[in-house]
């Protein structure tokens, strides 16, 4: 939710199917479990291209500390969001439908001078996956998904965060990419932090209080 990457994360009903597609569990999770690889995920998150329906993604995978409700807590609290992305500058619902919303952004991209501003239609798939689409304003294409996956028995969330934008003639795409691949890593970054915090007040506040003994 800061820059270009994490100005569309901070948060569909007409998303193309393989958007949808793309939020079914992929078959990394179970072999990176099985190879005791998860916690390479822990840090930093790295940004890797993918080409879906002829469109570049950049796409990166985190291990939180956190269940994906508690994480999905986050990602959804429109109304504190620029709060945990500080390059967002607004985020306001204008319509919810529910599970559809449609939400203003305005953000201040770390390397691009100004600020943007874009309408994106949200679905929410609680707790599970959250897909965006842009409906008007700067831009020309920005579509991306949250996708939320239990692991350690639901105690961490192996969150992965795709992202396209198409900025349109004026800046190039090269410059895009490589916006997104510095900014990326610091969103999730950004979630991480406030997830897990999020968590060990939860754990602080469940604790039963301790009797005082007496002699």
């Amino acid at each position: 939710m800061t820059s270009f990457a994490g100005g569309v994360s901070a948060i569909g009903l007409g998303l193309a199917a393989v958007l949808t597609i793309a939020c079914v569990p992929a078959n990394f999770l179970p072999a990176a479990i099985a190879k005791g690889e998860i916690h390479n995920l822990s840090s930093p998150a790295e940004v890797i291209e993918e080409v879906v329906a002829n469109k570049p993604y950049a796409t990166c995978k985190l291990l939180v500390k956190a269940s994906p409700e508690q994480v999905w807590k986050v990602l959804t609290d429109y109304d504190n969001a620029t709060y945990v992305f500080p390059n967002l500058k607004k985020c306001q619902v204008l319509e919810d439908h529910g599970s559809t919303k449609i939400v203003n952004h305005e953000v201040n991209p770390s390397g691009l001078p100004g600020t943007f501003k874009y309408v994106l239609q949200v679905k929410e798939t609680a707790p599970t996956c959250l897909e965006w689409h842009r409906l008007r304003g700067d831009f020309r294409e920005v579509d991306g998904y949250w996708k939320l996956e239990p692991v350690e028995n639901g105690r961490s969330t192996l969150v992965t965060y795709s992202s396209h934008v198409n900025a349109g003639f004026f800046i190039p795409y090269a410059l895009v990419r490589r916006q997104m691949r510095i900014d990326m890593p610091g969103v999730m970054a950004q979630l991480k932090e406030h997830a897990e915090a999020e968590t060990s007040v939860a754990k602080i506040a469940g604790r039963p209080e301790q009797q005082e003994r007496h002699n």
